[in-house]
């Protein structure tokens, strides 16, 4: 039954200024009755402020209003006012930040518009974007944790360069998120219920509790548990597939059903703190986490309905992590000194339908007509599986002291990563009678071994009362290797002979690299209220071995030099947050993953030119009553290539232009908020309303696969009721039905649009003890 969506609105939005003032003015609108709701109200007889938020990005408690860098903090309070539960609801709270994402844990961050495009293979370039959990970091290639947010102090994102203090893949910026600790000072406990309906689709539940156990006054336990089960919006729908070469049709039997996108999260973390002495704590922490999904998060709106996929293959995925860490904090008089260990196992299966690939006239008669192994033409329908596992491990031990001017932060880094991967291409029906030992046809089995040690260190110190000047310096030494094969059986010209039934090792190769990075900063406090700054930035990504001749068997790191001048405000008593920063950045030796078949069969890494983004960012936080606040951030980015690229350098035409923007990088992403609280009912209540908008944006860098991602806006609101130890909350989620481009799939040979979730509604209810 094919099923039609009523009354959704689809804005095709590109990036004008008139279409951009349409979103703002629609946005304005949703504050602007916000604002009218607000009786009459005398200001409360107390001064009202803003509440200080408390940040760890320079590894020191520090109030974010005197950082002198550009830095975003989500906090307890608003990842619940905004319904906050996972990667994609609060990413689109950051301006400065655009993603790729075409199932639960499967994401590409970028922040700054530092974007090749991104890529989820695991022998390719590394992000960049560092992705840290506490003090430790879990960045991974195409496949970020999509940890479960609940139980957690906040969300800090940083942007631009933090090579020096955070060091690989800290490239653009940083994301941390900062779950909270065990507390010795009270009990504490409680637990979250919520259902919810999608527009057209399923529904989901969420299931969430923690509690907080001061086991003496020296020690404490904190327990949290999550269960989440997601409801599906898009419809595996009959269809059929004629391959040209054989001529043979197939149809998609036995892979038909409503809402088939559904995902399960659920998991557990326990973390025990220990005050040894007075001065010395110890912190111990385990997480464990199991993502399972089914189907795709994509629709194929031209030859379909909206929402609307065939497949002829099961789609399927699990992810299974687990994180064990240790900080260990003390005290040695002259400085603080902080040991950060972690260890992480991840296991990360997929199988998804691979068929459209043989579509392909130059790939296909080795699938369905290669008679001399196969006997005659076969449906060369392709399976892809992937069976993944991740182990690493991290080490920092650091010195920080805190003097009247002078400052200083020394430390060393050691990271190990080994990734296995065993990426399989299965054609089901090849002939069993032929020379083919089962149906496997392509596949790459290899160990990837990444490991870094560093020295970093970082001065303050304070030329005057008000003018401080920083330095920040980190050398580094690095190794990968790629080791395993990656071939088929029956590729012409390359052939080779099972050895008990386990193909030979066809690769093997090393990358070594070192080198050092630097930061300057100069801050200058203008008055109490008022700080202005001037950062010079340097970060890189570590280099890598290829899996194939033709490039290279290596590329080298890339880097980026960053220059942002910018100011902070805390105004009118504290009632008005002001900070902006405007940045210019060079993107040098830049890593692409790509494939060409002139060269190779498969992706490779070439380090290919240079980049610049430019661009300005500000946010704002206004308490215009102890009843009502707003708050706006806006992010405008230009980033675009500098150089032509040629993937072949016989070529005589580009393959990405100078000048082109890079993908995945909106010229205007912005977040506008209004909350506003009343009794009603005689309860405490809370109205919360969030607007966001992204510009369009291309999805690729090649012209050959290159186009515009319509821009969206995304309309949500909460409304939360709170008695004694008890709330109720009803919310909605995307209010207006908009249908978001989150990603367009024209790289492969069947293109795909990857979309958001319809309109949601829900309530949930919660109780808090104490």
């Amino acid at each position: 039954m094919v099923k039609r969506l009523p009354n959704r609105i689809v804005h095709h939005v590109p990036s004008s200024p008139k279409k951009l003032a349409w979103h703002i003015k629609q946005a304005s609108r949703t504050t602007l009755v916000a604002a009218l709701a607000v009786p009459s109200l005398s200001l409360a007889q107390e001064p009202i402020r803003l509440e200080e938020i408390i940040v760890t990005a320079t590894k020191r408690a520090t109030d974010l209003q005197k950082v002198p860098s550009s830095i975003t903090a989500l906090n307890q309070s608003t990842l619940d006012d905004l319904n906050i539960n996972n990667f994609q609801d609060y990413v689109k709270q950051l301006p400065s930040v655009s993603y790729t994402q075409r199932r639960p844990g499967q994401a590409n961050l970028f922040m700054r518009g530092i974007s090749e495009g991104g890529n989820s293979n695991q022998s390719l370039q590394g992000p960049s974007v560092a992705v840290y959990l506490n003090e430790q970091p879990v960045t991974a290639i195409g496949f970020n944790l999509d940890m479960h947010v609940y139980d957690v102090e906040r969300i800090e994102v940083l942007m631009g360069p933090q090579g020096t203090l955070y060091g690989a893949s800290s490239q653009a910026g940083n994301l941390r998120i900062i779950t909270n600790q065990p507390d010795t000072e009270s009990f504490d406990a409680g637990f979250d219920l919520s259902t919810e309906t999608i527009s057209q689709g399923g529904n989901g539940y969420m299931a969430e509790g923690f509690v907080n156990i001061p086991i003496s006054d020296r020690a404490a336990l904190r327990l949290t548990a999550w269960w989440d089960e997601d409801g599906g919006y898009i419809d595996a729908v009959p269809g059929s597939i004629t391959f040209p070469t054989s001529g043979i049709t197939r149809t998609n039997e036995g892979f038909v059903e409503d809402d088939f996108n559904e995902a399960n999260k659920q998991g557990l973390r326990a973390a025990l703190k220990v005050d040894l002495t007075d001065s010395w704590t110890a912190t111990a922490s385990a997480m464990f986490q199991e993502l399972e999904s089914d189907g795709v998060w994509d629709h194929d709106p031209v030859n379909l309905d909206d929402f609307e996929v065939a497949r002829f293959f099961e789609d399927k995925q699990t992810d299974e992590w687990s994180q064990f860490a240790l900080t260990l904090e003390g005290d040695l008089g002259f400085a603080d000194l902080t040991y950060a260990g972690s260890y992480l196992d991840r296991d990360f299966d997929t199988y998804s339908d691979y068929s459209h690939y043989s579509i392909d006239g130059a790939v296909e008669p080795y699938y369905t007509c290669y008679v001399s192994y196969f006997g005659p033409c076969v449906d060369p329908s392709i399976q892809y599986s992937n069976f993944s596992e991740l182990q690493f491990q991290t080490h920092e031990l650091r010195l920080a002291s805190q003097g009247e001017r002078l400052d200083w932060i020394v430390g060393a880094f050691f990271s190990e990563q080994e990734t296995t991967f065993d990426s399989q291409w299965s054609v089901p029906p090849i002939n069993r009678g032929a020379a083919v030992l089962n149906d496997l046809y392509f596949q790459t089995d290899q160990v990837r071994n990444d490991s870094e040690i560093a020295l970093f260190g970082e001065i303050n110190y304070r030329l005057t009362e008000d003018l401080t000047a920083t330095l920040g310096y980190r050398q580094f030494d690095g190794e990968t290797t790629l080791d395993g094969f990656v071939g088929t059986v029956f590729w012409p010209n390359c052939c080779y002979a099972f050895d008990d039934n386990r193909p030979p090792d066809n690769v093997a190769s090393k990358a070594e690299y070192d080198d050092g990075i630097l930061k300057l900063n100069l801050s200058y406090n203008l008055n109490e209220s008022v700080m202005v700054y001037g950062n010079y930035a340097e970060g890189y990504r570590p280099g890598g071995a290829n899996r194939a001749p033709g490039v290279g068997d290596t590329f080298d790191p890339d880097y980026l030099e960053s220059y942002e001048v910018g100011f902070k405000s805390t105004l009118m008593d504290g009632r008005l947050r002001l900070n902006a920063a405007a940045y210019l950045m060079d993107w040098d030796d830049i890593q692409l993953g790509f494939f060409n078949r002139e060269i190779s069969l498969l992706g490779l890494v070439d380090n290919v030119g240079t980049a610049e983004s430019k661009g300005i960012e500000f946010d704002t936080t206004y308490l215009a009553t102890e009843n009502l606040e707003l708050s706006l951030s806006y992010a405008y980015n230009q980033a675009e290539l500098t150089e032509n690229y040629f993937a072949n350098n016989t070529a005589t035409e580009p393959d990405a232009r100078s000048g082109q923007d890079l993908p995945f990088t909106p010229d205007n992403k912005f977040t506008l908020s209004a909350r506003y609280s009343v009794n009603m009912f005689d309860m405490p209540s809370t109205l919360q309303l969030n607007y966001a908008y992204t510009d369009s944006m291309w999805n690729d860098l090649f012209l050959s696969n290159r186009e515009q991602m319509d821009g969206y806006g995304l309309l949500n609101a909460t409304w939360r009721f709170d008695a004694d130890n008890w709330y109720f909350t009803v919310f909605g989620d995307n209010l207006t039905n908009e249908v978001a481009q989150l990603f367009i799939n024209s790289a492969d040979i069947q293109r795909l649009v990857t979309v958001n979730r319809p309109r949601t509604l829900g309530v949930s209810v919660g109780m808090r003890f104490k």
